[in-house]
């Protein structure tokens, strides 16, 4: 039973009794005192459990004593919750006038209802605090204790002291002399000594990956199952082998890929975190294994010494912890800093020394301490040897007090967010998005003021934990932010046993839902709805889908008693679970703040009560194949946050009055067009009007162009607007530009092409440009005026004959060209370049010296028309350029110099090109691909030793 926990929950419901919008009706409604003096409890309650969180450790009594605090603060969240919410929702529909806001309420007793069920739980929540039989302090809270400053995250993925170990695992695994067809090598040792992370180091090792034609990684973590799951670790190779689910499959049919897709590998499997110590259940798991070439590897780690000798000793390899040099440095890199500009404090490095020792050299110990002493002051490092060092002695080679030293020292709000990561399986790849959308439907996020978003500040909340490494395996994105991670299986154990009852995480087919469960996440569809034939007080349900043998689809039967039974909730995953129908009754969540239904392929459409979810926040509706329409009123949906319709390849059209959702950061698609077949410029371009309203996006957005039968019409229209449709839009970091058209009466014409392109000129910050079946001759102007832009990419253009000058894009990184039917030249011409006569090599030479100076990949891809790089060059010597372009560089000095040298190219891609007879210089190229082109490139590249 963790105190932090209860006590951010009495934290988020003192912010809603402060809430002004609150104390204003309740003053109209005529019960303010009563707000007031629950109010003066709430705040009773906190300083209550901020004193008993300081104990740390509760005794049987005093944890019945918080859990009753807790049970009552959430019963009083949802009251005023439910309240907040009605009158929310009748002020938007029926005005803000004082005296139809008490006529509404009058009439529907809520007034009534309110008064009395405040005054009921206020009763509840005095008995309770004013009780304190523990004698917990009454104090204030204390002054000078704000959040964590939030600063950049100390790289905590850089691994120490392992170089040695890499060298010999990897001597192990390529020993010529092994026999057996598969053979096993087990590494073993205590939590947190990075058996895991040295793994990796060798997964990745390139001997490693040239030495095995196949690689798999599977993480079996079965630490809490009586036998292994065969069919579940089997799928999950499966998966790893081929890069894709195998759903609707039988156990015969995996076994039979399985050990097709072995057979003719001499491969490498990693088995992460085993603890099968059972002789019978090991060989029943590995006979499936039997195949594969000579030489294939199966590497296991373990904290289970019995697991390793199943396995067999003599390939067992023990992982000790680091040596004290070794230790100090990581431990130093973590509570100072890597770039010091000064000498650490005597006395902070002397403590350092002693809390290096009794951390017995563990690498997890070492980084969680060090994270957390990372920029303190003296006075916190003395309280930490003093304290938490005795504490972690008496565990002896426990690393879990360490651990929970380090989570007792973070904020509530902090607490919170991490112990929420339960509900989630090991290993499991979580995304940083969707976590902070599900801590903001809690209420676990509180900005710092009214200038910082509530996303902002849960980004703010992530790269806490990240530096405080309760996070770690980061995947980035394209423009470098976190996409997903892993949390340790040991920091999910401790969230576990924090959190007691209140998260619940199961892969079980059924059983009793205790009545202290608030977030349950169930990992399999097989009998969905069992746990919801029962009124319970669940304020989420997470579904994950890890398990690949899943049957059928969950109707209306399962889902009506989920909805009448748990309306306590404020998060709700509904995703990948064959949906074709949801029941209406959805619509009676009020508390609900996050809703994600993807990857329901069949459902068709939405009920209508979904628009009544007044509070929802996140609404994600990826991969719904064959949803039709969204609903004609999501505008009422005013405090929607986030709207994920990608993949929804049936949507043709957006609902009117979506730019009065004011609070929308994210959204992932747009479509530009209406419902109809006959329409006037006015009407098709109403859904810009809405787009332009839309002020706060971020990320990226596609745009799809769906051009209406009377396509040609509208060019006789003035379609001239002020063009700040997406220009003002600084915080969105990706555009694709997608063009459809429907049955018309002829192509659009390039006029109006062009001119729509130009009215949707994005903010300089863009960073991401694609464009797919753009039917103009040209470029918009702006394309290449956009300094920051790393990815450009053009799809399907087929009316596309010239790109304009790209020198400018000096941040390019990426540059894909993709079935341009017409592309003659890459560019039209340099600015410099003289269309009436020859330019000399020695000016084209000093313009290209910084062309495209951070261009990494080029890919040229059915592009039949194409001749060469720029127009301008075509007269520069051309019989030359194609006789002794890459063969030759002294031959023709002069025409070597006149081409653009791609200094940073890295990875090259030419199909289908058969007019290309030159190409840049690419000095630095490591990657090549040549197929269906000019065979003359082919045979120059590899004249000049390329791999192609």
């Amino acid at each position: 039973m963790d105190v932090g926990t209860v006590l951010s929950a009495a934290q988020t419901l003192f912010a809603a009794v402060q809430s002004s919008e609150l104390k204003k009706t309740c003053s109209i409604l005529g019960y303010k005192s009563q707000l007031d003096a629950l109010q003066v409890t709430v705040s009773t309650i906190s300083t209550v459990l901020r004193s008993a969180e300081a104990k740390q450790e509760l005794s049987d009594e005093e944890i019945i004593y918080v859990e009753d605090l807790k049970d009552a603060i959430y019963e009083a969240d949802d009251l005023l919750d439910e309240f907040v919410t009605l009158v929310e929702h009748k002020k938007l529909t029926e005005g803000d006038k004082k005296m139809r806001l008490f006529s509404v309420f009058k009439e529907l007793g809520v007034a009534y209802k309110m008064s009395s069920g405040v005054e009921k739980i206020k009763k509840k929540l005095d008995a309770i605090a004013y009780n304190n039989q523990f004698r917990f302090k009454l104090d204030p809270e204390p002054t000078g204790k704000g959040r964590p400053e939030s600063d950049s995250c100390v790289n905590a993925v850089d691994i120490v002291g392992r170089e040695g170990d890499l060298e010999k695992i990897v001597g192990m695994l390529l020993d010529s002399n092994v026999q057996h067809d598969v053979s096993f090598l087990t590494i073993v040792g205590l939590g947190g000594l990075g058996k895991t992370a040295l793994a990796q180091l060798v997964y990745n090792d390139a001997r490693v990956t040239s030495t095995f034609s196949l690689r798999l990684w599977t993480c079996v973590s079965d630490q809490d199952k009586k036998e292994p799951d065969v069919k579940e670790i089997l799928g999950k190779i499966l998966a790893s082998a081929t890069g894709r689910k195998h759903e609707d499959s039988t156990m015969d049919r995996v076994q039979s890929q399985l050990r097709e897709k072995l057979a003719n590998h001499k491969y490498l499997l990693v088995l992460d975190d085993v603890w099968t110590e059972k002789r019978n259940q090991w060989c029943g798991l590995v006979k499936y294994f039997i195949g594969g070439q000579k030489g294939s590897r199966i590497v296991v780690t373990t904290r289970s010494q019995k697991t390793a000798k199943i396995i067999g000793d003599s390939s067992m390899y023990e992982l000790q912890g680091l040596s004290e040099e070794n230790s100090w440095r990581l431990f130093e890199r973590m509570a100072f800093g890597l770039n010091q500009v000064n000498f650490p404090d005597h006395d902070l490095v002397e403590m350092g020394r002693e809390i290096v020792n009794v951390c017995a050299h563990v690498p997890l110990s070492l980084r969680v301490v060090g994270s957390l002493l990372y920029g303190q002051g003296k006075s916190r490092w003395s309280s930490f040897q003093k304290m938490g060092l005795a504490s972690i002695r008496e565990g002896e080679n426990d690393i879990m007090p360490i651990l929970k030293w380090s989570y007792h020292y973070l904020e509530s709000p902090l607490k919170s967010c991490f112990c929420y990561c339960a509900l989630f399986p090991k290993d499991f790849e979580i995304e940083k998005e969707m976590l902070i959308s599900l801590w903001m439907a809690q209420g676990y996020i509180v900005p710092l003021d009214k200038s910082q978003s509530i996303e902002d500040a849960g980004e703010e909340y992530f790269s806490i934990l990240l530096r405080r490494c309760f996070f770690q395996d980061i995947k980035k994105d394209v423009f470098g932010g976190i996409d997903t991670f892993k949390i340790h299986d040991l920091m999910h154990d401790m969230a576990q046993s924090v959190t007691g009852k209140e998260i619940y995480a199961t892969n079980t087919t059924g059983g009793h839902l205790d009545k202290k469960v608030r977030h349950l996440s169930v990992a399999s569809r097989r009998r969905y709805g069992e746990y919801f034939f029962g009124k319970n007080y669940i304020r989420s349900y997470v579904h994950v889908d890890w398990d690949v043998f899943l049957f059928g689809e969950v109707d209306l039967f399962f889902l009506e008693p989920l909805v009448t039974n748990c309306m306590c909730l404020r998060a709700l995953d509904l995703s990948w679970l064959k949906i074709k129908r949801l029941p209406c009754s959805i619509g009676k969540l009020l508390h609900l703040r996050y809703l994600d239904l993807s990857y329901n392929a069949d459902l068709e459409m939405l009920p209508k009560s979904i628009t009544k979810l007044y509070n929802l926040q996140t609404f994600k509706l990826t991969g719904c194949e064959k949803l039709k329409e969204l609903p004609k009123d999501l505008s009422k949906l005013v405090n929607l946050r986030v709207l994920d319709i990608d993949d929804c390849y049936r949507l043709t059209y957006m609902p009117r009055g979506l730019g009065k959702l004011s609070s929308l950061h994210r959204l992932s698609n747009f479509i530009v067009g209406g419902k109809g077949r006959n329409l006037s410029w006015k009407q098709w371009f109403y859904g810009l009007e809405d787009l332009k309203a839309l002020e706060k996006l971020k990320g990226s957005l596609e745009i799809q162009i769906r051009w209406p039968k009377n396509a040609k019409s509208i060019v006789k229209e003035d379609c001239r607007r002020d063009g700040l449709y997406l220009r003002s839009k600084e915080h969105l970091n990706g555009i694709w530009f997608n063009f459809t058209h429907e049955e018309s009466d002829g192509r659009v014409d390039d006029e109006v092409a062009r001119r729509l392109m130009e009215e949707l000129q994005p903010h300089s910050n863009l960073k991401r440009f694609k464009m797919q079946e753009y039917h103009g001759a040209r470029m918009p102007g702006w394309a290449t005026l956009l300094p920051n832009l790393l990815q450009l990419c053009l799809f399907n253009c087929d009316e596309l004959e010239c790109l304009p000058f790209l020198g400018n894009l000096c941040n390019l990184k990426v540059l894909k060209l993709l079935a341009l039917e017409k592309l003659e030249y890459i560019e039209e011409n340099s600015p410099s370049a003289d269309s009436s006569s020859t330019p000399t090599p020695q000016l084209l030479c000093a313009k290209t010296l910084s062309y495209l100076p951070s261009l990494r990949v080029l890919s040229l891809n059915n592009l039949p028309e194409l001749k060469g790089w720029r127009r301008s060059l075509a007269g520069v010597g051309n019989d030359h350029l194609n006789q002794n372009l890459v063969v030759s560089r002294s031959n023709n000095e002069a025409v070597w110099q006149s081409l653009p040298c791609l200094s940073q190219l890295k990875s090259l891609e030419i199909i289908g090109c058969p007019k290309l007879t030159c190409i840049p210089l690419c000095p630095s190229l490591e990657w090549l691909y040549i197929i269906k082109s000019n065979e003359r490139l082919n045979e120059k590249y590899i004249m000049k030793g390329m791999r192609s």
